[in-house]
């Protein structure tokens, strides 16, 4: 049996399930482009509520984790540099997100930062690593921002008007009210 109050102010319970949720939604995709982007069901949104929780270097720390874990599950004995990069680096400045986590809207604005980061870094990524030889720089680029965007800024959008509706906004804040202090016998003080 577990006691009351028991899963108030476990840092490390929220991060793990933070991290276990977006891993979970990660593979629910409702769209999948053939050269490997996909829209996932709110996964990025989770991961960047560790760092909007406790801060940014914690969300760092999750959303680098993620990363690996991911990079594991997807590539199993395989090593593969551009998507190692892609995974630690593109999931991991999810993270500075919580930079911003106590600013007005500062879930908000994390987020859309965080998300911004994670484009460039795709972006990069795609350019970098899987230019197409019979093609000029600036064609690469045009391809990488338009195929990037197409599923980042599909979910991202998505994602920001979910955390903009006034009860996702309300459940998110009672549930970083549990994971950062300590149990009270009176919940209506939230």
């Amino acid at each position: 049996m577990i006691k009351e109050g028991y899963l108030w102010n476990r840092k490390w319970f929220w991060i793990i399930t933070l991290l276990a949720l977006s891993l979970l939604l990660s593979y629910m995709q409702p769209l999948q482009l053939k050269e490997g982007g996909e829209v996932t069901c709110l996964s990025m949104m989770i991961l960047c509520l560790a760092g909007y929780f406790y801060g940014g270097p914690t969300g760092l720390f999750t959303c680098f984790c993620f990363g690996a874990i991911k990079y594991v599950l997807d590539y199993p004995g395989i090593i593969n540099v551009p998507e190692v990069w892609d995974y630690l680096l593109g999931y991991g400045v999810l993270g500075l997100g919580g930079f911003f986590s106590h600013q007005k809207k500062g879930l908000q604005k994390g987020y859309l930062f965080a998300v911004l980061f994670r484009y460039i870094e795709s972006v990069w990524n795609c350019v970098w690593f899987y230019y197409m030889v019979d093609q000029t720089m600036a064609a690469n680029i045009r391809y990488g921002l338009i195929y990037c965007g197409g599923y980042i800024g599909a979910e991202a959008l998505i994602s920001f008007v979910v955390l903009c509706l006034p009860p996702v906004r309300e459940a998110i804040e009672y549930v970083k009210y549990v994971a950062t202090h300590d149990y009270e016998d009176d919940l209506d003080t939230f």
